[in-house]
């Protein structure tokens, strides 16, 4: 049976979106059709536009003429708080595959709940690690674990460079110095209402490592284990750092707890990150790869004791790729009504948690809505 096409049009064509996106979009040419593209890059824009076939006609440095156009659906990749853009697209009645961060506050999450519901549109966050064949497995395997005691996290991120430089990403400096310094702008008024004064690293690290990397292991381990009560430790080192180490404790219903540690150690290229569900009897670990190699499997490891003997399995689920994944579900969203999995309300929890845990850290000058929180 053939299946509707979507016609999808592209807003942000940087890094995720050359590696992952438009070469998966691509791939799944049976449901999706790529006829626009838009970022602030011109130079990017032609090189891009003439890789995918996308005309001349069909290529925007505003995401706003984009809109205007017949497709169906965007997907939202650019850079920063996604919330303009996703705002203009639920007005304009298109449907929204929508990268993490959705934004950086939650008043920006509940204007886009409003919109989304307003407009009828279908909303998607992507957090692509919630389509994972390996991840869904190992939440198989959580869910039959009797009175869970400890949850671990671990993540421990190398530059991403050496994992970019691979994929022959292509950038242009040739955005007009105006149109950052307006960016720019736009951002740090963001930070203010999400965390206040605090100082110029600690805000790079609310934007750019929680809301950019930490999101996606609270997100799945929200989908594990359910919602924390409470955050019991933070800990942010070196505070004046940019690429820092960052260590949480969080409590959830009952005698659960989870231990989380997130640290950037640029020169060793091993990406790693495990997510690890533990009772007295049964222990899951879920070990992702690198979000920037392909077709990469997700190991994951199941031990427990059987006739007094332990028994551990190592399972590779699939070499389905979560990004295509990902894509394959939100087709189905588009196409036949299903409810997204990851949407406006889970990604707006999210930025809940993590406020609250960047508040545990005291840094002086916190305000916003994370100063709620202190």
């Amino acid at each position: 049976m053939q299946k509707e096409r979507v016609r999808v049009g592209v807003i942000g064509c940087g890094t995720v979106a050359q590696i992952m996106h438009l070469p998966y979009l691509q791939s799944l040419s049976d449901q999706f059709e790529i006829t626009a593209l838009s970022d602030l890059s011109p130079g990017l824009l032609d090189a891009l536009g003439e890789r995918y076939g996308v005309p001349r006609g069909r290529r925007f440095t505003d995401y706003r003429a984009l809109l205007d156009t017949d497709v169906d659906a965007v997907l939202v990749l650019s850079g920063g708080s996604h919330a303009p853009q996703v705002l203009a697209a639920a007005e304009a009645g298109k449907h929204v595959l929508v990268e993490k961060p959705l934004c950086f506050t939650l008043r920006e999450a509940d204007a886009i709940e409003a919109a989304v519901a307003r407009s009828g549109v279908r909303l998607m966050v992507a957090y692509m690690k919630r389509f994972d064949p390996g991840f869904l497995y190992g939440k198989r395997l959580v869910s039959a674990i009797e009175e869970p005691r400890y949850a671990q996290i671990n993540t421990l991120h190398p530059s991403e460079d050496q994992y970019i430089a691979m994929h022959g990403v292509r950038r242009f400096d040739d955005v007009p110095d105006q149109v950052a310094r307006e960016l720019h702008r736009a951002q740090e008024e963001l930070l203010d209402e999400a965390v206040g004064a605090v100082p110029d690293a600690l805000r790079f690290v609310y934007h750019d490592v929680f809301l950019g990397s930490m999101v996606h292991d609270v997100n799945a381990l929200r989908s594990l284990v359910g919602e924390p009560d409470d955050v019991l430790f933070t800990e942010i080192w070196p505070r004046d750092s940019r690429f820092p180490s960052v260590t949480t404790v969080l409590a959830h219903p009952g005698d659960l707890r989870t231990s989380y540690t997130w640290t950037y150690l640029d020169d060793v290229r091993d990406y790693f990150e495990e997510i690890a569900v533990l009772s007295a009897g049964q222990r899951v670990r879920i070990q992702f790869p690198s979000p920037f190699l392909k077709h990469w499997p997700t190991p994951v490891v199941a031990q427990h004791m059987e006739d007094g003997a332990l028994v551990e399995r190592r399972i590779q689920a699939s070499y389905d790729e979560a990004f295509r994944e990902e894509l394959r579900a939100f087709h189905a969203c588009v196409v036949d009504g299903t409810p997204p999995l990851t949407d406006v309300r889970d990604a707006r929890e999210d930025i809940a948690v993590l406020q609250r845990v960047f508040a545990r850290s005291a840094p002086g000058g916190l305000g916003g809505e994370a100063g709620k929180y202190r």
